[in-house]
């Protein structure tokens, strides 16, 4: 089988957040129950001048070369945030990025599982040869919509996530026959218009579940050998709509294995899944981008993990469509990834008060659909001046008549 995998990956978390305890005592909840049920600390959010293609941008840029840029020749964005229903924003991200005008691009969309479906099909290209030795570049970009006083608003969140994808892969390196698959027709949460997101959570939940197991079935069907999902797997990689629900996926798989108590359960989630939740749980929901997350969190924050690491990955899609895979961890993949700095970048964020917040979420969905806007560059004290100008970040700068126009800070 040829050899794909992720070269170089990096995720950006914008630039301001939210600590969930505080949103908690505003909301008049148990702020220890609420962290400790979502496993989430704090959750990122988006200045008015930020959007999904400002994310991507972000989070491609300070891991390309010139000569990555010149080796693209794909480019794939998996979102469920983009701000046009006909143009997609990978054309937005392509012009932002100066990447060369040999480039396939183009969007995906099966919420949550828009990212990985974009992977796939990155993946296969290259697999296939038709690549002709050219690397694609796949981006998750996706944020919430405001949800105030709402019980969703404490797993909202939003990140922007790039991988490039190679034949000489330093991160993680697919085992490409070993996938499972599995899809049902249904409503659990979904986004109707550019304003709602809506849904039934416990719908979405059993869904999940539903998913997870399927799909892990079907993966098992493909091997060729028994396996002990004790031993198979060094970690495992769930999607987390937020962090807690990564316990329950985990106990699902542990059980189908063989029946447990909730106590052993506990300490394989300690060793082999909490690892991977570190950013999860200071971004909140990372929507398509959620199993890219959970590498960056696992290889930044495990120092035991080693070259020929299997690792195991679920990846779930509302609509419904839930997928597991497996990848080998790469010698190269501490440097790798450690050389982008992520917890640096996280740590350069503003915290914002609930007040602020809720300003910033009622100003952003004014932008919504609105053929004319002129971002507010002044909120949060003008943090604008502070973090980006001059920093070399992407920023909306104006809407007119609905054309969008970006330029770097």
């Amino acid at each position: 089988m040829p050899i794909v995998g992720i070269e170089k990956i990096n995720i950006y978390g914008s630039s301001l957040y939210l600590d969930m305890k505080e949103l908690a005592i505003a909301r008049g909840q148990d702020e220890e129950k609420v962290v400790r049920d979502f496993l989430i600390d704090t959750r990122s959010l988006n200045p008015p001048y930020e959007d999904t293609v400002t994310m991507g941008a972000n989070a491609a840029l300070p891991m390309l070369t010139d000569e990555d840029k010149k080796d693209i020749g794909m480019l794939i964005v998996g979102t469920e945030g983009s701000v046009d229903f006909g143009k997609p924003i990978s054309t937005n991200i392509h012009r932002a990025l100066g990447l060369n005008p040999n480039v396939r691009n183009y969007e995906t969309k099966h919420a949550c599982y828009s990212g990985v479906a974009a992977l796939d099909t990155a993946v296969n290209w290259i697999a296939s040869g038709l690549n002709k030795g050219k690397k694609a570049l796949v981006i998750a970009s996706d944020f919430s919509r405001m949800h105030l006083n709402l019980k969703e608003e404490f797993v909202m969140g939003g990140v922007g996530a790039a991988l490039l994808i190679s034949e000489t892969p330093k991160v993680i390196d697919f085992e490409l026959e070993k996938k499972g698959t599995w899809t049902t027709d249904i409503y659990d949460t979904f986004r109707p218009s550019a304003k709602h997101e809506v849904g039934n959570n416990e719908v979405s939940l059993f869904t999940y579940m539903d998913a997870l197991e399927g799909c892990y079935n079907d993966y098992l069907d493909q091997l060729s050998e028994s396996i002990d999902f004790d031993t198979y797997f060094t970690h495992n990689i769930y999607h987390t709509p937020f962090a807690g629900m990564s316990f329950q996926a985990h106990r699902t798989l542990c059980n189908i294995a063989r029946p447990r108590k909730k106590a052993e359960v506990k300490e394989s989630f300690e060793k082999r899944v909490y690892p991977t939740l570190k950013y999860a749980m200071q971004l909140g929901s990372t929507y398509g981008a959620s199993n890219f997350v959970g590498i960056c969190s696992l290889i930044d924050n495990v120092d035991s993990i080693k070259g020929g690491d299997r690792i195991s990955f679920f990846s779930y899609g509302s609509g419904a469509i839930g997928e597991f895979y497996s990848g080998l961890i790469c010698d190269e993949a501490q440097d790798t990834v450690g050389a982008m700095k992520i917890d640096e970048q996280f740590a350069k964020r503003k915290k914002v008060s609930v007040k602020e917040y809720e300003a910033i979420e009622k100003e952003r969905e004014q932008y919504i659909e609105n053929p004319n806007i002129a971002p507010d560059f002044t909120v949060s004290d003008s943090w604008y001046d502070e973090h980006y100008k001059g920093k070399g970040w992407l920023v909306l700068k104006e809407v007119k008549d609905f054309y969008r126009t970006y330029d770097w800070s």
